[in-house]
């Protein structure tokens, strides 16, 4: 039994909507895709996380319903004249600070001021703000003549005559906090993007918590109870209403439930406390949303983008559109958007729906149906983030289930997924040598009949070669199952030049043969004026091609990376990768390449499109491109320890770069995965696993005792128990004092096994001993009684 929760709250893609832009958006999480994010995760299984929550849409109204209270949604067709209820707002945001104003037209004290303030009683009159335990007299906040800096420090008598006493604004001030939004147990402040937690630092610690879990709250409530939001970005602004970031989150609340006076207010404040052009497509679409669509068209248009990524820009053309539209003029809007999808080749899959989406609505407006619905059919279908959760599990677990970025699967993951995506270097081989099971674990995705296709990003061999190179280790593919950082730099090249365009490549065959069968012309020398470089591994890139790509790039082509990783697995160990070369380009040229490749989510996409799958796994050994490029395109991963990321380094990976499933080698994927339970003790299990948990002072207790910090041994279900309980503190803030070797094996060795048996088989500090498992009757940890209290909480195999 399987209950769905999505996180994302409904969405009417046959409107403009007011949609804020700046977001992590899931397929580039991470990597931040470049918007604010004010709830970097939700941490619940918002995907993208990593990454991942972000500030959402409302809810949208139908095509042309108005505004509606959830999102604050307004089609175009909707004329209505907002000028009568603008001027009122605007006069009901007037508003005093005492901040503004000009200084020197304040009275300054003179000397009799002191010596009648000694007579009276010994206090120091000052200019401006004293310090916060003297008393305060004073007539008022309009009147500053009166006021006197006594030393007593009962606020009993801090009163003024015709002003608020000092104990009547706290007073006040107690009674709006206690109308604050209840704060759930379990919302963690460091789930706030790193930006503004930076920005409240300069708060009271424990009042900068509380603002920053009420950004949380307001961040993952955005989609599904606006209003709720709205209550809780309030509640962040009377705590620190001088911070630019909780200003900006209180704009999105307010315009996501149609207040669109209030939004224009707070967006301004926020620009005048950051000091940054924030928010300008909100600003444009709320004077839209007053009935103003020429007042956002100016907005726009004196908008300075050239440090707004695609999908901010994406968002500016569909408000222009939408104001276009509002003033009857279809035409020109049709224009707006066919003029920016020109202009753009967009890999936001989000950015690109949602402007098909408005071209489709123009077109309708225009009478030509049968054209909307072209163009709502080549519209990218966008995946929902759903959370699933094992009820059956969660129950047999006696305790409430608690989320972990690791999951899990009753079935093996070749019956859960329809395409496995696997990495070549470091999983299915390391440089000449076989790695073991390889074979028998990708045999096992034929045999289920699952899709397969093989991800690399070494862009040296074409993809016939990788086919050939893959036979000589008994493994078999076909030359359409390969998809090589060569071939998506390529993508990139089409994206950035038209037909025929001189290329200069610094790379080997691979990215020779990509590079021709685009239709590009080849070029070998810089003289020959190429208007792109791209660059890919290849063992004979020496100084003189190097060279040659520095001269074209100094003279404008454009910089084209096929990927950035700086090492390359071989059989001797790491040698220099593609990504190190580029560093030596780019040094010298002080120009960063357009980069394919992983960590980059495009190169995950292709196959994905090319097989029409709906629930890709991708399979890697490093952290930092495998991992993190599946989490970019939001992909469930599983990662091996049979390359270059070990134990070690999985526990201390951040969110964006953490895998969903853990596996020795590539078995794995033939295999069953128990998910990751907290136990009412607050021990983290999986399967038949001991118990981890980690202390305050962030020793990792197994059972209750301390781990070694020297040298650690876990079987593959004390791996993933391991590794939940360490993420879990982490991301607690606690400091986690890990062992500095982590060795993981099959299952633990008989006690006869000598210790030096196993360290004759480490390489490294994270290893794989492959060890049969043994009889169920020689473990000692009852483990049939743990499998029945401790079930695994099964993140997805029910799709």
């Amino acid at each position: 039994m399987s209950e769905y929760s999505d996180h994302r709250g409904s969405r009417d893609d046959n409107s403009f909507g007011r949609e804020p832009q700046w977001r992590k958006r899931r397929a580039k999480g991470g990597e931040g895709r470049g918007g604010r994010s004010y709830s970097d995760g939700g941490r619940g299984e918002r995907r993208g996380s990593g990454r991942d929550e972000r500030w959402n849409r409302g809810d949208r109204d139908d095509r042309r319903g108005g505004r509606t209270g959830g999102g604050g949604q307004r089609r175009f067709g909707d004329r209505r004249d907002g000028r009568d209820r603008s001027e009122g707002d605007r006069r009901s945001t007037r508003r005093w600070d005492r901040t503004d104003g000009d200084r020197s037209s304040q009275r300054r004290w003179d000397g009799n001021d002191r010596d009648r303030s000694r007579r009276d009683g010994g206090g120091w009159k000052s200019e401006g703000r004293g310090r916060r335990d003297d008393n305060f007299r004073g007539r008022g906040r309009g009147d500053r003549r009166d006021r006197d800096w006594s030393p007593r420090h009962d606020r009993s008598d801090r009163s003024g005559r015709g002003g608020r006493s000092w104990d009547r604004r706290d007073r006040d001030r107690d009674k709006t906090r206690e109308r604050e939004p209840r704060l759930p147990d379990k919302v963690n402040p460091k789930d706030l993007d790193t930006r503004v937690l930076d920005a409240l630092a300069p708060l009271n610690p424990d009042n900068a918590e509380r603002v920053a879990k009420h950004l949380v709250m307001a961040g993952s409530l955005l989609d599904v109870d606006a209003e709720a939001a709205y209550r809780h970005a309030q509640a962040a602004v009377s705590r620190a209403s001088r911070i630019g970031e909780v200003r900006e989150a209180a704009a999105l609340a307010a315009y996501a439930c149609g207040k669109y006076t209030e939004a224009l207010r707070e967006v301004r404040t926020a620009r005048r406390l950051s000091g940054s052009d924030v928010l300008r497509a909100v600003e444009a679409d709320c004077e839209r949303g007053l009935g103003k669509p020429e007042k956002a068209l100016d907005i726009i248009a004196d908008t300075d983008t050239s440090g707004m990524d695609e999908f901010e820009l994406a968002e500016l053309a569909i408000v222009a559109a939408g104001a276009r539209a509002d003033m009857e003029q279809h035409d020109a809007a049709l224009i707006v958007i066919d003029d920016f999808l020109d202009a753009h080749s967009l890999e936001d899959d989000e950015a690109l729906a949602r402007l098909l989406s408005v071209k489709a609505d123009v077109l309708m407006e225009l009478g030509r149906e049968d054209e909307a619905d072209e163009v709502r059919a080549s519209a990218p279908v966008l995946p929902e983030a759903v959370t699933i959760v094992d009820l059956e599990e969660v129950a047999e677990a006696d305790t409430t289930y608690v989320a972990s970025d690791l999951h899990g699967s009753r079935r093996p993951l070749v019956e859960a997924h329809d395409l496995v995506m696997v990495d070549l270097d470091g999983v299915c081989y390391m440089g000449t040598n076989p790695i073991e099971h390889a074979r028998d674990g990708l045999q096992a995705v034929r045999d289920a009949g699952t899709a397969l296709a093989f991800v690399t990003n070494n862009a040296s061999r074409t993809p016939q070669a990788v086919v050939d190179h893959l036979a000589t280790f008994s493994i078999s593919a076909q030359p359409d199952e390969i998809m090589t950082a060569a071939l998506d730099g390529v993508e990139i090249l089409k994206d950035k030049l038209p037909p025929a365009a001189k290329v200069l490549i610094v790379g080997g065959e691979g990215v020779h043969e990509a590079v021709e069968a685009a239709g590009f012309t080849i070029v070998t020398s810089a003289d020959d004026k190429p208007a792109a470089v791209i660059q890919g591994y290849a063992p004979d890139v020496d100084w003189v091609k190097m060279s040659e790509a520095t001269y074209a790039i100094n003279a404008g082509a454009a910089y084209v990376a096929t990927n950035l990783d700086a090492t390359l697995p071989t059989e001797r160990g790491f040698a220099i990768g593609n990504g190190s070369l580029v560093a030596c380009v780019s040094n010298a040229t002080g120009v960063k390449p357009y980069a394919g490749g992983k960590p980059f989510a495009s190169i995950y996409r292709r196959p994905v499109e090319r097989a029409g799958a709906s629930h890709p796994l991708a399979v890697g050994d490093r952290l930092n491109t495998d991992i993190r490029g599946a989490r970019a395109a939001g992909y469930r991963s599983l990662h091996v320890l049979t390359g270059v990321s070990n134990a070690r380094d999985v526990a201390l990976a951040e969110r964006e770069e953490r895998p969903d499933f853990l596996g020795l080698d590539l078995r794995a994927l033939g295999q069953p995965h128990p998910g990751a339970v907290k136990n009412p003790t607050k021990e983290w299990t999986s399967g038949g696993s001991a118990g981890f948990r980690v202390d305050h002072e962030g020793h990792v207790l197994r059972d209750g005792d301390a781990l070694s910090t020297d040298a650690l041994v876990l079987d593959l279900p004390d791996y993933r128990a391991f590794i939940a309980a360490v993420w879990e503190a982490r991301d607690n803030g606690t400091y986690v004092d890990l062992p500095a070797e982590i060795t993981v094996v099959e299952a633990y060795p008989d006690v006869e096994d000598t210790v030096e048996g196993t360290a004759a088989e480490s390489d490294g500090d994270s290893t794989v001993v492959d060890r049969e498992p043994e009889p169920a009757e020689n473990r000692d940890d009852s483990s049939e009684a743990v499998e029945e209290e401790g079930r695994d909480a099964e993140e997805s195999a029910d799709q």
